[in-house]
This record gives structure tokens, sequence and C-alpha cells, in this order.
């Protein structure tokens, strides 16, 4: 399920820039689970998930003084994250010994559909959660600007305005981005079939 942002939000968040922690704890109960989600959609790694959430809100609390009023709160915290995501993937590729966790990857919990149908035979199903973890797993290795792209219009459900505040691009450019990241998990899954592979693909965010 999606987080939507909500007019408290940046007044929270100016009320945090005085150094009102009540106003953070109120932000991190709103924004844990799906700042979660998208982090561990990128990552792929529950233990990573966790400490960079914790690293994000430590980042806002932070960087409080920074925040402007006609921000977006949203694109502010999915922009500190990102970064946090992006570091760790290049720390991750030069210290592959020193990961922490597991990182075998299974469709997420928070999937909005539901993988199983009672009148289903079995083959079905298990070839349903195939197809689920080796989505998830191409999303993850997906180039960084297009899985950031990808990951907070789809399964977060921002607005082009938001993503591209996120990014730092035009709005122009997060359309791009995301016609280039379905191409490139068409390429990976079909062979270039898009059409088949944005079925399958939505099938797997709950948007058909």
């Amino acid at each position: 399920m999606q987080a939507h942002e909500t007019v408290d939000d940046s007044q929270l968040m100016i009320r945090v820039a005085t150094g009102d922690k009540d106003a953070l704890c109120k932000l991190i109960d709103h924004w844990e689970k799906p700042l979660g989600s998208f982090i561990y959609r990128y990552v792929q790694n529950r233990e990573a998930t966790c400490e960079l959430v914790q690293e994000t809100f430590v980042r806002i609390y932070e960087a409080r003084d920074r925040f402007k009023r006609d921000m977006k709160f949203s694109s502010w915290l999915f922009k500190i994250a990102s970064n946090l995501c992006k570091n760790y993937y290049r720390w991750r590729s030069r210290h592959p010994e020193d990961l922490i966790g597991d990182d075998e990857i299974e469709p997420s919990s928070d999937c909005a559909c539901d993988l199983s149908r009672p009148d289903e035979d079995p083959s079905e199903i298990l070839s349903r959660r195939e197809d689920a973890a080796k989505i998830e797993e191409l999303v993850g290795s997906m180039p960084h600007q297009l899985k950031v792209a990808l990951l907070l219009h789809y399964y977060q459900d921002l607005s082009y305005k938001e993503i591209a505040a996120t990014i730092g691009c035009s709005e122009r450019g997060v359309e791009t981005r995301l016609y280039r990241a379905r191409a490139w998990l068409s390429k990976q899954l079909e062979h270039g079939n898009e059409e088949k592979c944005c079925h399958r693909f939505f099938a797997f965010t709950g948007l058909r």
C-alpha cells in the first residue's frame, strides 16, 4: 500500500526544523512502511533495509534546516533514501565479503496482488511466485536512475512532478526513464515483447 503526501507532512517537517522530535515521530509513523518497501525493493536485503530506513530518518533530522516550505516532503524523503541506496550498492560491489543478512529474493509481502487462488493448480501458483521473484530480482539489478523512477511511480504512486523533484530532472525526463525501464524489463523477460512483459509486471504491482 502506498503512503500519500498530506498537508500535515510538510507542516510536521517545518516543526522538525525547530527541533520538535514529536513531529519527527509522527513523520516516521506515516512514512516508515512505504519507505521500507521502496528501500527493500531497491537493495533486496532485509537487514540493509532496516539500517537504511533508520539512516534516512537520521539524515532527515540532521538536514532539517534545509527543508523549505515549498518542498514536497515525499520527494525530499525519497531523494535522501535513493542516494543512500545508491551508496549502499557501491559499497556492496566493493565489499561483497561483508554483506549483511540474506540476499535471497522472494515476492514482497506488501504486493497488492494475491499470487494464489483457491481453484488454481499448484504448479501455476509456483510458476507465478517464481515469476514474481524473477521480476523483483530484475528490478533490483536495474540501472539506478531507471530503478528509482520505476519504484516511485509504480510502487509508491508518486506523480511525475514528485519523481522529477526526487531525481532532479524534468517531468518529460521521468516519462523517458519510465519508458526505458519498461523496455529494459521487456528485453530481460520476453526478448522485446514489451506488451507481454508489462502485463506480467503490472500483475505483480497490483495495477491490473
